[in-house]
């Protein structure tokens, strides 16, 4: 008897974790934060490596190959697709009953991803890429690689926290940033709360739109890089030399190192001398 393949639609895969972490479940729980990176606005390495699944064919001696997608497969998910989609057509008509077209909105669309369009042909969108993981996962199972091309078996895996920018076992550069951009969580996490107060009472940010939780956080990134610029940081440690605060105390406050008020400070020495 031939193996059935997973049946891959969207909806009930992206946030399927095995894990015993309550930070992790935590996160992957909440429809709307689960696959931004935990220190700025760009996506997870985890959910980006969940929009490119593949397709395993199991062979002999526990061997395993990547199924292409054929021609054939295209062409039936297309004409399934169409079926679908005609369907929904006349239930939105009212054809078909009264809750038949939000029954097949739920099983094909990501409500969230979505961002409220229940037009026929955002539904399109939805159905063509369902239809196209079934056809082409009848030649074997879906599956999702757990490393990133080119990286060995001993690369850490993709990072439900992070983004390949904040990941700290991905790289040097990317352990600094981390370091970095860790200690400013608390004020990270305040400008996002204060931009979230603003667009509510104006209106202009919805907080079912996914997209805006991406532009709060990705505005609230880049005001928390201009106060902490080296400019900005400048002013800040004069203002708190002149009330006769010492390095040490000016550090703690400011959530940088030592050296990085030092360095600050013969910065301004310097400008001030020439």
């Amino acid at each position: 008897m031939k193996k059935q393949g997973f049946d891959p639609i969207y909806q009930q895969i992206t946030r399927v974790a095995e894990t015993s972490s309550q930070r992790i479940q935590s996160k992957l729980s909440n429809p709307y934060l689960w696959c931004f990176c935990e220190l700025c606005w760009r996506t997870t390495e985890y959910s980006t490596n969940l929009n490119s699944p593949l397709i395993i064919k199991h062979l002999l001696r526990g061997n395993a190959k990547i199924v292409g997608l054929t021609a054939s497969a295209r062409a039936a998910a297309i004409k399934k697709a169409d079926a679908v989609v005609k369907r929904y057509e006349q239930a939105l008509a009212g054809e078909l009953g009264r809750y038949t077209a939000s029954r097949l909105y739920a099983k094909y669309c990501d409500a969230v991803e979505m961002r409220g369009d229940r037009s026929v042909a955002g539904f399109r969108d939805c159905v063509e890429r369902v239809t196209l993981y079934q056809e082409w996962a009848k030649n074997g199972e879906l599956a999702w690689s757990t490393r990133k091309p080119g990286q060995d078996d001993k690369a850490a895996k993709p990072s439900k926290l992070y983004c390949e920018a904040h990941n700290p076992k991905r790289s040097d550069e990317a352990r600094r940033a981390y370091q970095r951009d860790r200690r400013f969580m608390a004020e990270y996490e305040s400008l996002m709360d204060a931009i979230w107060s603003q667009g509510i009472n104006s209106g202009s940010l919805p907080t079912w739109d996914i997209e805006a939780h991406a532009y709060v956080r990705r505005e609230a990134y880049r005001l928390l890089q201009e106060i902490k610029s080296p400019r900005a940081a400048a002013s800040t440690i004069e203002e708190l030399l002149a009330k006769g605060m010492s390095q040490a105390a000016i550090a703690r406050e400011l959530c940088v190192s030592r050296q990085a008020v030092s360095a600050a400070i013969k910065r301004h020495k310097h400008r001030a001398t020439t």
